[in-house]
């Protein structure tokens, strides 16, 4: 009979801690909103959590929306906010910003990840930056990159991959100019046959 009530017992314990792994998300939770908030917060471990959350709740109800990984939401919106963080600065420029950074990452002329593309010599800023590291995006800069990684894009030219004070690469494919800033210039790559279909 001992036997039986430890065995009831250890199986009651099982079942405890099983059921929260089962339904770890909340249907109701918008998840997303959390991560854009863990971002502007500086909280690394509460975006984690919040992303693993939404994995989970877009795979169990079969929800067909992309992948948003919480180190690309992080990073994006920092480089956004380092870039065109000014609150004067309209979203589709600081949407474009971002978006020169998801064009190289898909590009042949540049790595692949968003970090290795961030900390290129001589591009945007190098590993262990502390001005890089310390920044807290605004909620603009954080939706700016929220809205890009779920595919929205403002330019729409793939071989957009240089943003600067200055014209670069094979031409001008937009200007932005503000009273403050000067102009900003979004150009083409230097080898647009790499980008022809």
């Amino acid at each position: 009979m001992k036997r039986i009530g430890t065995m009831l017992c250890a199986l009651s314990l099982l079942l405890a801690l099983a059921a929260p792994a089962a339904a770890a998300y909340d249907a109701q939770a918008d998840y997303m909103a959390q991560m854009e908030a863990a971002v502007c917060a500086g909280d690394w471990a509460a975006g984690v959590e919040a992303a693993a959350r939404r994995a989970e709740k877009l795979a169990a109800l079969k929800l067909d929306y992309p992948a948003v990984d919480f180190e690309e939401l992080w990073l994006l919106s920092k480089i956004i906010y380092a870039e065109a963080g000014s609150v004067w600065l309209p979203m589709d420029w600081k949407m474009a910003v971002g978006e020169v950074v998801l064009n190289r990452m898909a590009s042949p002329e540049f790595p692949d990840t968003m970090r290795e593309v961030l900390e290129q010599p001589g591009q945007y800023y190098g590993r262990g930056s502390r001005y890089f590291d310390g920044l807290r995006p605004t909620p603009e800069c954080a939706s700016a990159a929220r809205r890009l990684l779920e595919g929205e894009r403002v330019l729409c030219a793939p071989s957009v991959v240089f943003q600067s004070n200055y014209r670069l690469g094979s031409g001008v494919f937009l200007e932005k100019r503000d009273k403050y800033l000067g102009s900003t210039y979004f150009c083409f790559s230097s080898r647009p046959e790499l980008y022809e279909a």
